[in-house]
């Protein structure tokens, strides 16, 4: 499709139709595409999807009555809202004068009582690209009912969010209530009866559409809500942008060079066998409108792993809970093993740049990515499928987005290994017990509300400093912990060993305390606790993570650090949103009697909110809460490293690792003080891993960085 600044002008000055996102010569050539290959795969799977709609939709006996929707995502007022312009396309390419007709009455219906407020039913405003797809086919009454009802639903999506919406312009309830007026001013641009009021509305929405791309997309490009509401929001805004694009009012691409770069930041968060991103928000790995923004993403800054990115991963499901999938909207056409694209009009208007992907194995992007305004980090050892991911939050969320922020300060979600090990949890898990953060006395810091509410207290990403043997990031969580300080330091140490180490730095009260650090682990994985460390192993393919503790030695307190290592099974935070008990233990049988039924499987959660989860814990009792973890996937079949704590200098943590294939691995970390002297190891700086491999050779990595 053409992607030329201004393309659709001369179909605004002729008051042609369609000119949205495509234009009567990119139409004859979509006929065409259709008709071999993927895109006669893709239209098959369209076709079908919209004759079972059209066919439900010839029987409805009320059609009032049916528009204003049942108030869930599964009724046919909804399922036509997602599918309109999937319907039109249809109706316009198989010249179906019957699916024409009933199209023209939904619309006219609506346009009569579009009062309803329901944001699960069909409205004027979801009718835009159907009225653009199909105008040459509608009667003169019909252009004018809806250029009427489309100036009356612009109208009351903007006046009353004139002064609000810059104050929550990255809200996703905010900016669709208002920007979904956007396609209604551009499609009824220049039509008879759409006055000179519609050009300065239009010039409103045009600010507002830019506000939003400005506080949705991080420094580099990361969504502020993350998975689910972030990627549904860019998806959504990269739809109204290439409509401004087309149509010569506003580049975003220009505008902002972080949208721009979105794409690319996903694809840091795909899983290492790919199919899923990584969790990190308030609601799911998933991405339910991804074609059309990864396609045109693709092939403007050219990259290829893009659209391999776009094919490997799938939206077939409800992700927050089972009951929520949508039946026959979402369908995925499989085009090669692992690879699918949603069946959609938006699709097929990417069918130009299907067969151009590449894998990152091949393209090879950086394998660290850090968005600091977000204050998420992703580093990865490679990007082989069975290379190690570890994504580690700093929990920054702009004010212009509240409502999903979690106290997920210092969470790391961990694969490895073709394994999800660590996960980050989802929704209706908010506060710090549901993440893999360290507990104070047992306890959050800020306790969560116990129905459902996000948290006012963000975190802080202090470092983030990539390297060839150890990539590194740290996080101040204090602010959500409450106490003297709380910072994490992490590092991914790569090469053929690859492997995660943690020290944690925390003070409570400057006297004992408990500080209990968490992992919560994807369910169906299997926990064995043994003496001071435990080993997980993966429902995927078997393969192991071995998880070691190293405290501070016991001359450095009047009383030694303690370590007790064990496990339990948690339930999500918000026992009183879901009506469950607040002990845990009969809340975790109440969630597996209720909304965990629904899944075919537990391990099917990873996807969205994990309601129930296993969770291994080190309870760490002293003075403080300095300790080093070291996280060491393995093969099934594979013997785990010799792991053991180093002698060293006070306030220094260090440990030697020593795999079966000989590798020797030291890690070295500094409170304060910039000596790293261990067994072994002499050096200055904040921390240092010196690895010795089997053959001799030495690397390392000495952090010179100051606190």
């Amino acid at each position: 499709m053409n992607l030329t600044y201004g393309v659709a002008r001369a179909l605004y000055r002729k008051k042609e139709h369609p000119r949205l996102l495509l234009g009567p010569a990119e139409l004859a050539l979509l006929k065409a595409q259709i008709r071999a290959g993927a895109g006669k795969k893709i239209w098959a799977a369209l076709r079908l999807k919209a004759a079972a709609l059209f066919a439900e939709l010839a029987a409805v006996p009320d059609l009032k009555a049916m528009l204003a929707g049942d108030g869930s995502w599964q009724s046919l007022s909804s399922r036509l809202l997602f599918s309109a312009e999937d319907l039109a396309i249809v109706a316009l390419l198989d010249e179906r004068a019957d699916y024409i007709e009933l199209l023209r009455t939904v619309m006219r219906t609506v346009c009569e009582v579009d009062a309803q407020k329901s944001r699960t039913a069909l409205r004027v405003a979801d009718l835009a690209g159907v009225y653009d797809l199909l105008e040459s086919r509608w009667r003169p009454e019909d252009r004018a009912a809806f250029v009427q009802a489309a100036l009356a639903t612009i109208r009351a999506r903007l006046e009353p969010n004139r002064i609000a919406y810059f104050k929550s312009a990255g809200g996703n309830i905010m900016l669709m209530n208002v920007l979904m007026a956007l396609p209604c001013a551009l499609v009824v641009k220049g039509e008879p009866g759409a006055d000179a009021e519609l050009d300065g509305l239009l010039r409103e929405l045009i600010l507002c559409f830019e506000s939003s791309v400005h506080v949705t997309a991080n420094e580099n490009g990361y969504p502020e809500e993350d998975g689910g509401y972030g990627t549904l929001i860019l998806g959504r805004l990269a739809v109204f942008g290439e409509m401004l694009h087309r149509a010569g009012l506003f580049n975003v691409y220009r505008a902002s060079p972080a949208f721009a770069r979105s794409g690319q930041a996903l694809l840091h968060f795909v899983q290492p066998w790919g199919q899923d991103l990584s969790n990190t928000g308030d609601h799911g790995d998933d991405f339910g409108s991804r074609e059309l923004v990864l396609a045109r993403l693709a092939a403007r800054t050219k990259d290829p792993a893009l659209v391999w990115l776009y094919r490997t991963l799938h939206y077939t499901r409800g992700v927050l809970k089972p009951l929520q999938t949508i039946p026959g909207v979402h369908v995925e056409v499989p085009l090669a093993p692992g690879e699918q694209v949603p069946a959609s009009f938006r699709t097929l208007l990417t069918l130009d740049v299907l067969g151009r992907g590449r894998p990152p194995a091949l393209t090879k992007p950086p394998t660290a990515f850090c968005d600091r305004q977000r204050g998420i980090v992703s580093f990865r050892s490679g990007w082989g499928a069975e290379d190690t991911l570890v994504v580690f939050d700093g929990s920054q969320r702009s004010t212009s987005a509240q409502g999903h922020a979690h106290a997920s300060g210092g969470h790391f979600s961990l694969s490895a290994a073709g394994e999800y090990f660590s996960i980050d949890t989802g929704r209706y898990n908010v506060d710090q017990a549901n993440h893999s953060v360290v507990l104070v006395n047992g306890k959050a810091g800020r306790p969560q509300h116990p129905g459902w509410e996000s948290t006012k207290y963000p975190g802080r990403l202090i470092a983030c400093e990539p390297g060839a043997l150890v990539d590194y990031a740290a996080v101040d969580s204090s602010h959500q912990h409450n106490i003297y300080w709380a910072k994490r330091h992490l590092g991914l140490v790569k090469g053929a060993r690859s492997y995660v180490w943690i020290v944690d730095d925390l003070n409570c009260c400057d006297d004992w305390a408990e500080y209990t650090w968490q992992m919560q682990v994807c369910p169906e994985n299997v926990i064995e606790v043994h003496g001071a460390g435990a080993t997980i192993t993966g429902w995927r393919h078997g393969n192991k993570l071995d998880v070691h503790f190293a405290l501070p030695a016991p001359e450095e307190y009047v009383k030694p650090h303690t370590l007790a290592v064990s496990q339990d099974e948690a339930g999500t935070g918000s026992w009183q949103y879901m009506g469950v008990p607040e002990e845990m233990a009969a809340r975790v049988a109440g969630l597996k009697a209720g909304v965990v039924k629904g899944f075919a499987r537990p391990a099917d959660m990873v996807h969205g909110p994990v309601y129930v989860r296993p969770r291994l814990l080190g309870k760490v009792a002293g003075y403080n809460g300095r300790f080093m973890t070291l996280l060491i996937p393995r093969m099934k079949g594979e013997k785990p490293a010799r792991v053991e704590r180093l002698k060293s200098l006070p306030n220094v943590l260090a440990a030697k690792i020593v795999f079966p294939d000989g590798t020797e691995d030291r890690v070295v970390f500094a409170y304060e003080h910039r000596l790293l002297v261990a067994e072994g190891v002499d050096k200055r700086g904040a921390w240092a891993v010196i690895r010795k491999n089997k053959g001799g050779r030495t690397q390392e990595h000495v952090s010179t960085r100051e606190d």
